[in-house]
C-alpha cells in the first residue's frame, strides 16, 4: 500500500536518515519510535506531503498504491481558517460534498420559511423541488449517517451537545486538536498518521480513541510517548536510530525486549570476533617467519585483515538523563489539610462557573497521589490552590516543616526565550550554593559545553521540558506537586524521571494522562468530577479497574433504558409505571401522557404513509409545506412528551 525505498533525509545540515526502507501494508498498526530529534515528526510530515522547505530528500523514493489516501494529525496545529464554523460543521467538513449539501438544505429551509413567500408562485414551487432534491441527495450519500457519526465521535472525545454548536475559535488548542482528530476519523483514510494523539486527551476520551482505533479498518502509523497506548494498538515497531530505520515485529514492549536481545547478540559476536582476531594475530606473530608455517601464517594474516575491515562495535545510545531530587528535612505527619475548599471563576459574560466545591482532604507524609479527571474538571486549579498560586474559598493548613516545590502544567511557557539555558537556571537559583550546582544539574539533563549557551527560544519541546525539570532541582523540598511533567519527554527521559521520583523521599502529588507513569509511582488516586473529590486507595491500575467496572454498569443501565424505550416505540405502548400508594396523582399524569403519545404516533404513522407516496409531491407547494410543517411539529411534540413521560415515570 505504501513503501519507502532507500530513503535519505536531512533537515538543514543535519542528516536524519540514510538509505532506509520500510513498507506499510493493509491494516498494519505501526509505532514509530526513537529519541527526541531523530526525525519521527519530520518523517510523518514528509509522508503526508506537508514537510517544510528545510526538509530535503537526498535519495530514495516513496511509492503508494492508487487507492491510498493519507490523513495526518500533526503534533502542533494552526487553525487559521474554519474559526467561524461550529464544531459540528467543522467535523462534517470531512466530506466536502455532504457538508455543502447540509449548508444548501439549511439555506433552502430558511428561504421556505420567509413570510413574504408567494406559496402559489412558480419560484416557490421550484424552491420546494430543490429542497426535495437536496434532501434526497443528502440521504442517498449517507448524510444522516455521517452527522450521527460526527456527533458520536465528538461525544466520545469529550464534547457536549452544547459544544456541537460553539464556534471553533471558542475552543482551546487542546480541544481544537480533538476537532481535527474527529474530522480525520470521519475521512477514514487508508493510511492514518498520528503524531502524539494522546497529548490533549483525558482518560475517558483516550479510552474512547483506543477502542475506535482497535476497530479501525485501515492502516496507521503512530508516534506516541504513551507506552500503554502503543502496546494496546500496534503490532509492528519502526525505530529511528543512528540515521537508520530498524523494524521489530511486535508492539513497544516487544521492541524493548527484542532490541536488548539484539544488542546482546551483537556484543557477543563483537567479542567473538575480537577474540578470533587476537588468536589470528598471535598465530601470525609466532609463525610468519618460520618457513614450514609461512603459508599458513599468510592465510591467517589475510583473515585478520578482512576481520579488521569489517569489525564495528555495536552502536549504543548512551545519552540519558540521570538525576536525583535534592533531599530536604522531613515534614510532620500531616502535610496538608483541606476543609471546605471551593473555587468559582467568572466567565467572560459575567456568569459564575463553580469548578471546585466543598472539598475536604488530608495529605499525609509519604503519600503518592495521582490527581485525575476529565479535561476542565479542575485538576490544574486544584494544584494551583495547593501551591498557593490562586485564591480560593475554605481553609487550607500546611503541616510542620513542609517545603513545597511546584511544577506547573505550562512550566515551559514560563521560560524566557531570550535567555540562555545557563542564564535561565542562574536566575532561578535561590541561593549561591544552588548556583554552584547549575553546571552539574544541566549535565544530568544532557546540557553540557556549548549547549548551555543555547537560547531557550531555539530549543525543541523536549529540551525545554528538560530545562523546566532541571529548575526544580535547584531547591530541596519534601512536598512535590507536578502537573503534567511528562509532556514532550521521550520514553527514555520519562523512565529517568520515574526512576528519580521512585527515589524521592517526600510527599508526591501528580497530574498526568500517562497511565504507565502514574501506575509506576502512586499509592492513592484522587478523582475530581463535577466539582467534588473522590479518594481511592491503591495503585492507578486498581483505580482504573474500579472505574471501568462502574462505567460498564452505567453502560448496561443505559442500554436497558434504550431497549425499553425502543420496544415501547415499536409496539406503540409505553411501559406502565407501577404507582406507589402516595403517587396516584402522578400515575394519572403518566397515563394521560401515554394516551397523548399513542394518539400522536398513530397520526405520525398516517402522515408518513402519505408523504411516502409520489402523489404527495405533486400537490401544490402550499399544501406540501403545510404538511411538512405539521409533520415536524408532531416530531417536536412527541420528543417533548417522551421527555415529560420519562421525568414522571422516574
Amino acid at each position: 500500500m505504501f513503501e519507502a525505498r532507500n530513503l535519505s533525509l536531512s533537515v538543514g545540515t543535519k542528516e536524519l536518515l540514510g538509505d532506509s526502507s520500510f513498507r506499510i501494508g493493509d491494516r498494519d498498526r505501526v509505532s514509530l519510535v526513537g529519541m527526541n530529534g531523530t526525525g519521527k515528526s519530520t518523517l510523518l510530515k514528509l509522508i503526508s506531503g506537508s514537510s517544510s522547505e528545510s526538509t530535503m530528500v537526498t535519495g530514495g523514493q516513496f511509492l503508494k498504491s492508487a487507492d491510498t489516501t493519507i490523513g495526518y494529525l500533526p503534533q502542533e496545529i494552526s487553525f487559521d481558517r474554519d474559526l467561524e464554523k461550529t464544531a459540528l460543521q467543522y467535523a462534517m467538513h470531512a466530506n466536502i460534498r455532504l457538508f455543502e449539501l447540509s449548508e444548501t438544505i439549511a439555506k433552502l429551509e430558511h428561504e421556505l420559511a420567509l413570510p413574504d413567500q408567494d406559496h402559489a408562485g412558480e419560484a416557490y414551487h421550484r424552491l420546494i423541488e430543490r429542497f426535495t432534491d437536496a434532501m434526497h441527495d443528502f440521504e442517498h450519500h449517507g448524510g444522516y449517517t455521517m452527522r450521527a457519526q460526527a456527533e458520536k465521535m465528538l461525544s466520545g472525545l469529550g464534547f457536549s451537545e452544547t459544544d456541537f454548536h460553539k464556534k471553533v475559535k471558542a475552543f482551546s488548542g487542546g480541544w481544537q486538536m480533538r476537532l481535527l482528530i474527529t474530522r480525520l476519523l470521519l475521512q477514514n483514510p487508508t493510511l492514518l498518521l498520528l503524531d502524539e494523539p494522546t497529548n490533549h486527551l483525558d482518560i475517558d476520551s483516550l479510552r474512547w480513541l483506543e477502542n475506535y482505533l482497535q476497530n479501525y479498518e485501515h492502516s496507521c502509523i503512530i508516534v506516541s510517548h504513551d507506552r500503554f497506548f502503543l502496546d494496546k494498538l500496534t503490532t509492528r515497531t519502526l525505530e529511528i536510530a543512528f540515521q537508520r530505520i530498524e523494524e521489530y515485529k511486535g508492539n513497544y514492549s516487544y521492541y524493548e525486549k527484542e532490541k536488548a536481545a539484539r544488542y546482546e547478540l551483537m556484543m557477543s559476536r563483537y567479542a567473538n570476533d575480537k577474540k578470533k582476531m587476537a588468536d589470528l594475530k598471535a598465530f601470525v606473530d609466532r609463525f610468519r617467519y618460520k618457513a614450514t608455517k609461512a603459508r599458513q601464517a599468510q592465510s591467517r594474516l589475510r583473515q585478520l585483515e578482512k576481520l579488521e575491515q569489517g569489525l564495528q562495535a555495536p552502536e549504543e545510545d548512551l545519552s540519558q538523563i540521570s538525576f536525583r531530587f535534592p533531599k530536604a528535612n522531613p515534614s510532620g505527619r500531616e502535610v496538608m489539610r483541606l476543609e471546605g475548599i471551593g473555587k468559582t471563576y467568572t466567565l467572560p459574560d459575567g456568569a459564575p462557573k463553580e469548578v471546585l466545591c466543598n472539598i475536604d482532604l488530608e495529605v499525609l507524609r509519604g503519600d503518592r497521589i495521582a490527581i485525575v479527571g476529565s479535561n476542565g474538571a479542575g485538576k490544574t486549579t486544584f494544584c494551583k490552590i495547593l501551591a498557593g498560586e490562586i485564591d480560593f474559598e475554605g481553609k487550607l493548613s500546611t503541616g510542620h516543616n513542609v517545603s513545597l516545590n511546584y511544577f506547573a502544567q505550562h512550566q515551559t511557557e514560563n521560560l524566557d526565550p531570550d535567555k540562555t539555558v545557563y542564564k535561565e537556571m542562574l536566575d532561578a537559583a535561590p541561593t549561591s550554593e544552588a548556583q554552584k550546582k547549575i553546571r552539574d544539574i544541566l549535565g544530568c539533563f544532557l546540557f553540557s559545553g556549548p549547549d548551555i549557551e543555547k537560547k531557550i527560544g531555539v530549543l525543541s519541546g523536549g529540551e525545554k521540558s528538560r530545562v523546566a525539570l532541571a529548575r526544580i532541582l535547584l531547591q530541596a523540598s519534601n512536598l512535590l506537586i507536578m502537573d503534567e511533567p511528562t509532556n514532550h519527554l521521550d520514553m527514555r527521559s520519562k523512565e529517568m524521571l520515574i526512576d528519580a521520583l521512585e527515589n524521592y523521599d517526600g510527599t508526591l502529588l501528580l497530574v498526568s494522562h500517562d497511565r504507565y507513569f502514574l501506575d509506576s509511582l502512586v499509592n492513592k488516586v484522587i478523582e475530581i468530577k463535577n466539582g467534588g473529590l473522590q479518594l481511592y486507595h491503591g495503585t492507578y491500575a486498581e483505580y482504573l479497574e474500579k472505574a471501568e467496572k462502574a462505567l460498564e454498569e452505567e453502560r448496561l443501565r443505559e442500554n436497558a433504558r434504550l431497549k425499553t424505550q425502543a420496544a415501547a416505540a415499536k409496539s406503540r405502548e409505553i411501559p406502565k409505571a407501577k404507582p406507589a400508594p402516595p403517587a396516584k396523582k402522578n400515575h394519572r399524569k403518566i397515563e394521560s401522557i401515554e394516551k397523548s403519545i399513542q394518539a400522536l404516533e398513530q397520526k405520525k404513522e398516517v402522515m408518513e404513509s402519505v408523504m411516502a407516496s409520489e402523489e404527495f409531491y405533486r400537490k401544490s407547494p402550499e399544501e406540501t409545506k403545510k404538511t411538512l410543517d405539521e409533520y415536524h411539529s408532531l416530531g417536536s411534540e412527541l420528543d417533548r412528551l417522551f421527555a415529560e413521560w420519562e421525568k414522571a415515570a422516574s
